[in-house]
């Protein structure tokens, strides 16, 4: 199925969208926070569609916009691939989990929390997988205190130029 038939396909059989774009040959889907869970099942159990394989999720930290959430999905059969993109506010970092939807979400939800702070409700079992049980604070977001940075000045530029 070529891109805009994917897209096409998406939109009618899991509704309103907000939108959809195609980045780097790859397309993308915008949905809010509250048909997450929505779309995401109708994106596993519709035979046109066929995800059934979660590649990631991940968050990046858009600052005063909030968190943009991003979760890649693979359908082995059909063999095409979408990410779908929701924006939870800083303040309010939650959003249902997709625990439930495909087991492999579990594990990227773990470590969406523990490196952002984002909550998945509902999620079984939300315990930290990479740093230490006493360890404080979220190292992906950008407001985060790099000690390296606060002992001596950071000698490159901010920006790649």
């Amino acid at each position: 199925m070529k891109l805009d038939e994917l897209a096409s396909a998406i939109t009618e059989l899991a509704g309103p969208i907000e939108r959809t774009e195609q980045l780097h040959g790859q397309l993308a889907i915008h949905v809010t926070p509250q048909r997450w869970h929505e779309v995401a099942t109708v994106l596993r159990d519709h035979p046109r569609l066929a995800f059934n394989v979660v590649t990631f999720l991940t968050a990046v930290d858009e600052e005063a916009d909030g968190f943009e959430i991003v979760l890649s999905l693979w359908s082995a059969r059909r063999l095409h691939r979408v990410f779908v993109k929701t924006v939870v506010p800083r303040d309010a970092a939650r959003i249902a989990t997709l625990s439930d939807v495909w087991r492999g979400a579990n594990w990227c939800e773990r470590e969406t929390w523990e490196q952002f702070g984002i909550t998945f409700d509902g999620h079984p079992n939300l315990v930290k997988l990479l740093l230490p049980i006493e360890f404080d604070g979220f190292p992906l977001r950008k407001d985060f205190p790099l000690m390296t940075r606060e002992l001596k000045d950071f000698p490159g530029e901010k920006e790649p130029v």
